[in-house]
């Protein structure tokens, strides 16, 4: 199927490893051209050699900018940077690094005004700077990574439940405020997925309940009804379907990548 992606210009938040880099390697190797952000130049440099493959070589396809989502000038001054160098913006991934788990005693000020920083404001100001310019032509799209957990939280969790649901919450209004400007919304709600924070998610669980980090992810995968847990490109495929013009019928929308996690628990 071909996605319409050849061409378009897509800035990718917190995406040079992970989910992130997974969703920008689809986005390349379906013909657009992308640009990455992160904090980490070492993690930057790798993605970068990772997503010029993805791309069939054309290094022209791939841009990367040092950026931290604590700092909102930063932010701004990437998606600036980006549409300057590609002329102009279609398509926008809002993403993050998982907020500490813990409970709501556990949790300080400090700790909870750095996850808002990080989580929350960080999404709405990436939007608030790359709304204009995906409404500026032919229309754009709008995927914003969150989790499925925030649908559905869980106890001890309290940073998470805080935050992320006033993204989904976001994600509706602006598919109404910006759907007659031809720009469309929607999220993504990954759990399950192999990424380095679930390695270490399933290595503390292994420590806590003193079994191995093997039986632990057999637990995990035990959780979902797929009786798996998911790759990476899975999770990317997903984000390129919703960002391209295949896609040009679904706004304010959530789309569950949780091995049916959502749909199969008990009433």
């Amino acid at each position: 199927m071909d996605l319409g992606l050849d061409s378009q210009r897509a800035l990718l938040f917190a995406a040079s490893k992970g989910l992130g880099r997974a969703a920008a390697a689809e986005l390349a190797c379906e013909g657009a051209r992308v640009a990455i952000a992160s904090r980490d130049p070492d993690n930057l440099a790798d993605a970068r050699d990772h997503l010029v493959e993805a791309a069939g070589g054309d290094t022209a396809a791939v841009e990367t900018f040092t950026c931290d989502l604590a700092d909102p000038t930063a932010i701004e001054e990437t998606v600036a940077t980006a549409v300057d160098a590609f002329g102009g913006l279609d398509v926008l991934v809002t993403n993050h690094g998982g907020p500490p788990v813990q409970s709501i005693a556990e949790t300080d000020v400090e700790t909870l005004d750095r996850t808002y920083e990080r989580v929350l404001r960080s999404t709405v100001v990436a939007l608030r700077a790359a709304l204009p310019h995906l409404a500026d032509g032919d229309g754009g799209s709008v995927v914003n990574v969150v989790s499925a957990t925030a649908a559905e939280p869980l106890p001890g969790d309290v940073l998470q439940a805080a935050f992320r649901p006033g993204i989904y919450a976001l994600s509706k209004s602006l598919a109404n405020e910006y759907g007659p400007e031809g720009v469309r919304v929607n999220c993504v709600c990954p759990r399950g997925i192999v990424t380095d924070r679930l390695d270490e998610k399933i290595r503390l669980l292994a420590e806590r309940d003193d079994i191995s980090v093997a039986e632990t992810g057999e637990r995990r995968a035990a959780e979902l009804p797929v009786g798996a847990l998911g790759e990476p490109p899975s999770f990317g495929r997903a984000v390129a379907f919703l960002a391209s013009p295949a896609a040009d019928y679904v706004t304010g929308e959530t789309l569950a990548l949780d091995g049916g996690w959502l749909g199969g628990m008990s009433p």
